[in-house]
């Protein structure tokens, strides 16, 4: 009996989900919440949309209201807690925005300025949520997207990166935590190992590979456990069992959750077995709150089944330690102590119970504005010391993270510059002296910016007045909305204590959703910098106000470049020039001392040293002249003046092709209409594209003059579409004579290019295409699109005509498959008359096209 006892004991501290009678089910519903608009795999540079928070009308401030989630109670009686899976990092933190502090942490950021309160009142639990996305050419094509990084170890560095932005920020660090797209390999698990306690992404039975870029959704989960019973995962493993000390716990859609399947957990703890279940979805999806209601109804319905069986709304912590059965519930205490090396200053953290992690997490910013996870070294029981000094002159702030292992976490701050100083246009410091001004909502600095119209020898003017609590140097930086108008000429003074800065800025030089520099001061408390700004227009103009920000974060010589520079598309054998901008952000100027290319593809153009002025940008100008078709990569290599950048790459991609012309909507000298065209938002090719409804005499007309002797494709493309022409005519003209037409159905192939036509050309013909409706009888509601045209060399002059080569097929044919589709493979045959273009679809016996 006592060696029972001791068995069943043992039974009860390794498996807490095991109980001698009445199980209870804990239901952890959350969101991988970041932002969808705006965030495009295809752009390095992402312009992020953060409506998704700041309008009432969409979901995160819909999921807050208590009118909805009071109506959702568990067997408690207790409302819905939500976990909020936050994503940060990589594309976001490369956005152009700068409508929020920082870019890189900027749905954290807007979930708790404009939803903290929701959060606090209901409980709910804010974390953390990474997608293992890294800009890559996958199959070397010379086209680039966000890829999902083939292993942990490419985007480590990433991942440990915005560890410390979150926590230094948001004051976020994660105790729960899902991975995006459910991925994951031993080298992130082990990380895991070293960072958060609670895992909830095992995503049985679920195997996913992704050959085409952009590539994303890769995972395997197969050998997983199918249970809901949080696991140690293996150190050897991350799917199975083991002994790894964090915990994982299998995950589901929210929309599988059903009665039936809430049934089977509930029958799961009738037998005595408590269920921990992960249920997600995602903020931005339209159905987001019916699936919180639904899960509500499934849990009530097996509630009724199973009246016996206890279940509660936990946050993602929550549920774990109730399953853990733990009594601690105390966060650990911390002791976070500076000591110096002369200039420079390290730290040590004392705490007063053993943690999760084996050394404590400790992000460090500096005035750079460079986050870092600093490493650390044991000096004594629950005693630890930095093993790097940072100078103390660069230092902005430092931050420590710990986890006891029941999920209870602490966190420490030290602020060694002040944080930014924000002046909104709603703050008392705002004003507005001149002019007749109105709220733009949705847009800018806390959703929403000011402007007004100026008339003709009129203007306008707003002032920001605003104090530092800490002596320091500032800069100065104001937020101009972007719009279509500008005012021709802002004129800008800038009183800092006793110092003016009196400058006149030319309106169309304002970069609109940018930070303008203004400039540098030393401030004192009690003496406010003003800045005044006032427009005026000879004709009638827009001007805008959003946001002053002051800065204690201020460079010497900060140069910086972008990663990765797209040279676009190149056409072989003709010479073009690129520019790589280089920037400064310090208050120095520093100089670009040489340059030169590693492969020698880009050249380089002018002459060194290259002076970038304080606060200011200077171009690097390169030649290039391909020799072929296909992805083109070089890298451009800098030395310069700034001690922290004393040697700078540029990865410069490029794509080669054979001689083309495009003409868009918007080229005057190459698109002309007739008739009533109006604009549409919608484009496929660069920012608008037209439509019109049928009518005689309405059409469009696109024209080149191709240089190239040579056989062309003609394509044209028009945006996404359901309701454009069934029966557009495009009717080819090369100088000045109709050769062909062709009748295409402009709904088919939308949002890509489609081949029309294919011409012979001579060396500087004309080519036009007049695009008109020939629907009949006309369908109500369809509209005639334009947006662009496409004139792509594909041949020289008579380089086809192979009649008479018994060698070449004589007509275009697609061969039967071999062998049948039930094999690991099958080939396609097929034969073409000439070369050209060639699209071959594979669809599913349903019609489902899968593959192209």
């Amino acid at each position: 009996m006592r060696k029972l006892r001791a068995a069943l004991l043992f039974t009860l501290y390794i498996f807490p989900a095991l109980t001698l009678g009445q199980g209870t089910v804990f239901l952890v519903i959350g969101s991988d919440t970041g932002i969808w608009d705006g965030l495009n795999v295809n752009n390095y540079h992402c312009s992020i949309d953060a409506t998704l928070y700041t309008d009432p009308t969409r979901n995160a401030a819909r999921v807050m209201d208590p009118a909805f989630r009071e109506a959702m109670v568990d067997y408690y009686g207790t409302p819905m807690k939500l976990t909020w899976w936050m994503m940060a990092g990589n594309m976001f933190r490369l956005s152009v925005n700068t409508d929020i502090p920082t870019p890189s942490t900027m749905p954290i950021y807007l979930m708790k300025r404009y939803e903290g309160d929701g959060l606090k009142l209901w409980g709910d639990e804010l974390t953390f949520h990474f997608h293992d996305w890294y800009w890559s050419d996958e199959n070397g094509d010379g086209i680039w997207y966000w890829n999902q990084a083939p292993a942990f170890p490419v985007i480590a560095p990433e991942f440990d990166q915005t560890l410390a932005e979150i926590l230094i920020e948001e004051d976020v660090f994660p105790v729960s935590f899902r991975s995006g797209w459910h991925a994951m390999d031993n080298p992130w698990q082990h990380r895991l190992n070293e960072i958060l306690p609670f895992s909830m992404h095992n995503d049985y039975p679920a195997v996913h590979t992704d050959p085409v870029e952009p590539v994303d959704n890769v995972y395997d989960w197969s050998r997983a456990p199918s249970t809901y019973i949080p696991f140690h995962p293996s150190t050897t493993d991350y799917q199975v069992p083991g002994d790894g000390p964090g915990w994982n716990l299998r995950s589901r859609y929210m929309s599988v959750a059903d009665s039936a399947f809430m049934a089977s957990i509930f029958a799961a703890a009738n037998a005595g077995i408590d269920q921990v279940v992960c249920l997600w979805a995602h903020l931005p999806e339209t159905d987001f709150l019916d699936n919180l209601q639904k899960v509500n109804r499934s849990a009530h319905a097996a509630s009724s089944a199973y009246p016996s069986v206890p279940y509660r709304y936990c946050t993602a912590i929550e549920a774990m330690q109730r399953w853990l059965r733990t009594s601690d519930t105390t966060k650990p205490a911390i002791t976070l102590a500076e000591y110096s090396v002369g200039d420079e200053v390290g730290w040590t953290v004392e705490v007063n119970e053993p943690i999760f992690q084996p050394v404590p997490i400790v992000a460090m910013k500096d005035r750079y504005e460079d986050h870092r996870l600093l490493p650390m070294t044991q000096i004594g029981p629950l005693k630890w010391q930095t093993s790097e000094t940072v100078r103390r002159s660069d230092l902005a702030a430092i931050a420590v993270a710990v986890t006891d292992s029941s999920g209870n976490h602490a966190k420490e701050h030290l602020q060694y510059l002040p944080n930014d100083i924000y002046v909104d246009h709603g703050d008392p410091g705002y004003e507005e002296p001149n002019g007749t001004w109105s709220s733009i909502p949705l847009r800018g600095w806390g959703a929403s910016f000011r402007t007004a119209s100026v008339s003709a020898q009129d203007s306008a003017s707003a002032r920001w007045t605003a104090g530092v609590a800490t002596a320091g140097i500032y800069s100065a930086f104001l937020r101009f909305p972007a719009m279509s108008v500008p005012a021709d000429t802002i004129h800008v003074t800038v009183t800092a204590g006793t110092t003016l800065v009196d400058s006149l800025i030319p309106g169309a030089l304002i970069a609109g959703d940018r930070w303008t520099y203004l400039t540098t001061a030393n401030l004192q408390p009690g003496a406010p910098i003003v800045v005044n700004v006032t427009s005026r227009a000879t004709a009638a103009r827009t001007m805008t106000a959003d946001v002053l920000r002051l800065s204690p974060l201020v460079k010497d010589q900060w140069l910086t470049a972008q990663e990765i520079f797209d040279a676009g598309e190149l056409i072989v054998g003709v010479e073009v020039m690129r520019e790589v901008r280089i920037l400064n952000w310090g208050i120095a100027p520093a100089s670009v001392l040489s340059a030169r290319t590693s492969s020698g593809l880009f050249s380089i153009v002018g002459t060194f040293p290259n002076v970038v002025p304080a606060m200011g940008s200077a171009p690097i100008q390169l030649r290039v002249t391909p020799e072929r078709v296909g992805a083109l990569q070089d890298t451009l290599i800098l030395t310069t003046d700034d001690p922290r950048h004393a040697e700078m790459r540029v990865l410069i991609t490029a794509h080669g092709r054979e001689y083309y012309v495009i003409v868009d909507d918007g080229d005057s000298t190459g698109y002309w209409e007739t008739g009533l065209w109006s604009f549409s938002v919608a484009q496929a090719y660069r920012t608008t594209s037209r439509y019109a409804y049928p009518a005689a005499a309405t059409q469009a007309t696109f024209q080149a003059v191709l240089s190239r002797a040579g056989q062309y494709d003609i394509s044209e493309i028009v945006p996404t579409t359901v309701n454009a022409s069934d029966r557009a005519r495009y009717v080819l003209r090369v100088a000045g004579i109709a050769v062909d037409s062709v009748f295409v159905n402009q709904n088919t192939g939308s949002g890509a290019w489609v081949r029309l036509l294919t011409a012979d050309v001579h060396s500087n013909d004309t080519v036009r295409v007049t695009v008109t409706d020939a629907m009949s009888p006309v369908i109500s509601g369809r509209v005639l699109r334009a947006d662009a045209m496409q004139f792509q060399w594909i041949a020289e002059l008579g380089a086809t005509d192979v009649t008479n080569d018994p060698a070449v097929p004589s007509a275009t044919t697609l061969l039967q498959n071999y062998p049948n589709p039930f094999n690991p493979e099958t080939r396609i045959e097929f034969s073409l008359q000439k070369p050209e273009f060639t699209k071959l679809s594979i669809f599913d016996v349903l019609g489902r096209e899968v593959a192209v």
